[in-house]
């Protein structure tokens, strides 16, 4: 049997391993690099706001508040809402187009974005993005668990985890250069149109595996059942496991506190250091996005090779990572120069980004194949409701409160968009830009304390997990 064979009309019996040729394991290696490229893409279309939120404040008008709403909520109270569809979709049906059809819708809005003229038509253009990348998470991950077998997949998913960060990279260095040459608007046009080639592209070269085919074994028949489950089954398998349980609210609340940094860090960089876009990109790209690369792969390396002999590892080392990374991070925010800035932010970044693959082996060790792209929307709502839209909000209301106390009454009227109106006096303008800059610092070092916290969860979660080594695809629990 080939992995590229389709599904036929009720056909959900796992294959035999052995009928799993060498050819089929190249055909997993191309569908996997398909599947890298569409989320590096996802990530470029995501994260690019990021670098461009200082012009869009300062052309827009808006408030550190809205600037939150809209890296926040505006993605993801959308991506809720059609990410439960969705993975109901991905666990019934063909995932490979459910896949490519994502792709190319959430690329024509990301485009859309540079045509808004006003706050509400970039909120619903960001809804749309929203919308598309609803579906690709759950879709990827469930066929990476179909093209790989357990003791593969950590390495798998971090090859494909890899894809955010790159994509981050490639959004600031390719979005802060055409930003300082043809405009915020220009950049959306960039990264979204080309969407629509990798669109074809997956969905002409990934072929959709026999879902469970890896998971069924001797010592443990019940894992390879690859019959849909439902989201409340899914849900209460998934709180009533403690190390789930911990390990979700790791990954929550580390979203929460670590969303801050990356939505108002290039906005922060040009109001300390009034530098280029083109040079906050290279300094954002190169220390944040370039570290959390290196650390995805080669912290997915790492990880599976310990739980060879310890699987408990799977959540201590992100227990040991996220705590060791909090110090730099702090240090950098506070540097005079944004050189020196961008080298510890770059070693806090190294540190901190190895949690995505361990954690998604751990669910997807858990929950069997008929509800691994439930689960998958269940955290990624978890991460973007709660952690990438609640994060960037509470820090952009926190930053204008702060700017505001700093300021003196009449922050609002005397600053909008951050800045003295024209004509206004140098001295006024300087107050505002000042207020501002020291507000958002105090919120993104807060902010980066608070990370211990998620850090403890992950120790909790592995001391709810049995010593010893994954010998078989269930992760066992205490009970």
């Amino acid at each position: 049997m080939s992995l590229s064979r389709p599904i036929a009309a009720g056909d959900q019996s796992p294959a035999p391993l052995a009928d799993i040729a060498a050819p089929s394991l190249r055909t997993s290696h191309i569908a996997l690099g398909m599947l890298f490229v569409v989320y590096f893409f996802s990530s470029i279309d995501r994260s690019i706001v990021g670098i461009l939120a200082q012009p869009i404040k300062e052309e827009l008008l808006l408030s550190d508040t809205e600037l939150g709403f809209l890296t926040g909520f505006a993605f993801s109270a959308v991506y809720m809402l059609f990410g439960l569809p969705m993975a109901r979709i991905a666990d019934r049906s063909r995932r490979v187009n459910i896949l490519a059809f994502c792709v190319a819708f959430w690329s024509i809005m990301t485009a859309l974005c540079g045509m808004s003229v006003n706050f509400m038509q970039l909120c619903l253009a960001r809804m749309g993005v929203g919308v598309g990348e609803a579906g690709c998470l759950p879709s990827s991950h469930s066929l990476i668990s179909d093209y790989f077998p357990p003791g593969r997949r950590t390495k798998a998913l971090a090859i494909y985890g890899l894809g955010y960060p790159a994509g981050a990279l490639a959004g600031s260095l390719v979005g802060g250069f055409v930003l300082d040459h043809w405009g915020w608007r220009a950049a959306f046009y960039v990264v979204g149109l080309p969407g629509l080639l990798v669109a074809l592209a997956t969905w002409r070269i990934v072929k959709e595996p026999r879902r469970g085919q890896f998971d069924a074994s001797a010592d443990n028949p019940a894992s390879g059942g690859a019959d849909p489950l439902s989201f409340r089954q899914v849900t209460a398998l998934m709180w009533g496991s403690p190390v789930l349980r911990h390990m979700i609210f790791a990954l929550t609340f580390l979203a929460v506190f670590c969303s801050p940094t990356a939505t108002f860090l290039g906005a922060f960089l040009v109001r300390k250091f009034h530098i280029s876009y083109t040079e906050v990109g290279v300094i954002f790209g190169m220390s944040m996005m370039l570290a959390a690369s290196i650390s995805t792969l080669l912290g997915g390396i790492i990880v599976q090779h310990l739980a060879r002999r310890e699987q408990r590892w799977l959540l201590w080392f992100p227990a040991i990572t996220a705590s060791a990374g909090m110090p730099f991070y702090v240090v950098a925010l506070l540097q005079e120069s944004p050189y020196s800035l961008g080298a510890w932010l770059f070693f806090g970044a190294l540190l901190n980004a190895t949690y995505l693959a361990p954690c998604y082996t751990v669910l997807y060790s858990i929950v069997p194949p008929g509800g691994r792209a439930k689960a998958a929307v269940i955290v990624s709502i978890l991460l973007g409701l709660v952690g990438q839209s609640l994060g960037p909000l509470l820090a952009g209301m926190a930053s204008d409160w702060i700017a505001a106390h700093l300021f003196g009454s009449g922050f609002a009227a005397a600053c909008p968009g951050g800045m003295a109106a024209r004509g206004a006096a140098a001295a006024l303008d300087a107050a505002c830009r000042g207020a501002v800059v020291d507000a958002t610092q105090i919120v993104l070092v807060a902010t980066m304390l608070i990370t211990v916290w998620p850090a403890f969860h992950f120790y909790l979660g592995a001391r709810r997990m049995r010593p010893g080594r994954p010998d078989h695809p269930i992760i066992p629990q205490a009970k």
